[in-house]
């Protein structure tokens, strides 16, 4: 009896040693943890925000497994040049979100995004001002650039409200931002609901694009990159840097697929 345990212990003994054998090679042929060796590549770079295709030795790496990653970087726009009053009433605060769509951003200091990409890309931005033009002032250059109302920011109307009444603005969209994601005020623009689907159909033609590029770009908006990056991550897309709810900086998701 207790020989025949023996050796069925020998036999999950061998069995383990087996598998941690071919993980181990697994590793090898991919290299140790690809996502963790493109995160360490983007923040080797010196500036705010670096743009850059997949590291090659990563690349590579996958390349002998019969894989390759994909990127997708979520990127926000630089900052409205448009004045917030310390106390405002609710028909003020609406119409400061109409001159934050219309106004032009605040020039920026080129250095702070650093562009490192092949020629075959295209650059896609919202249809607002501000995200055309932020899209325009980094790539415009050198890559085309795309506008389209899908990728557009999650939209506000600010709640009905008595004009004597004087709240800071960061209350007002607080407010009209919650009731809006809790079924309520949307009366004249697209319901909660409908931002998300909007959300996750934008999150698929950007998966179409890194298909064919690799690295797909869109400069767009912060909660609307929130979005998409949440929807990303539903379909297995891994953040390696998260900096897209802040002006200039991007949220960076990848993902290895067979080739």
């Amino acid at each position: 009896m207790a020989y025949k345990n023996y050796k069925i212990a020998l036999s999950i003994v061998l069995l383990v040693s087996i598998f941690i054998a071919c993980s181990s090679q697994s590793k090898l042929k991919l290299g140790i943890d690809p996502l963790k060796q493109q995160a360490l590549y983007v923040e080797e770079c010196g500036a705010f925000t670096c743009v850059s295709e997949v590291n090659s030795k990563v690349q590579n790496n996958l390349a002998k497994a019969g894989k390759k990653m994909l990127q997708i970087y979520l990127i926000r726009h630089a900052k409205p040049d448009v004045k917030k009053k310390a106390f405002c009433s609710a028909d003020e605060a609406q119409q400061y979100v109409k001159d934050y769509n219309s106004v032009p951003i605040i020039p920026f200091d080129p250095d702070l995004v650093s562009v490192n990409l092949q020629s075959n890309h295209t650059i896609y931005c919202s249809s607002l001002p501000r995200s055309q033009e932020t899209a325009l002032n980094i790539f415009g250059d050198k890559y085309p650039v795309v506008a389209d109302s899908i990728f557009r920011e999650f939209e506000i109307r600010m709640i009905d409200a008595n004009s004597f009444l004087k709240l800071p603005m960061v209350l007002w969209q607080g407010l009209s931002r919650g009731s809006w994601m809790l079924g309520f005020n949307h009366r004249g623009i697209e319901s909660h609901k409908e931002a998300k689907l909007r959300a996750n159909k934008a999150a698929e033609n950007l998966i179409k694009v890194a298909r064919h590029e690799e690295t797909a770009i869109l400069v767009a908006h912060g909660m609307l990159n929130g979005a998409i990056s949440k929807e990303l991550e539903k379909k297995g897309w891994r953040q390696i840097q998260k900096q897209g709810h802040v002006n200039l900086g991007a949220t960076i998701l990848v993902k290895i697929i067979n080739e």
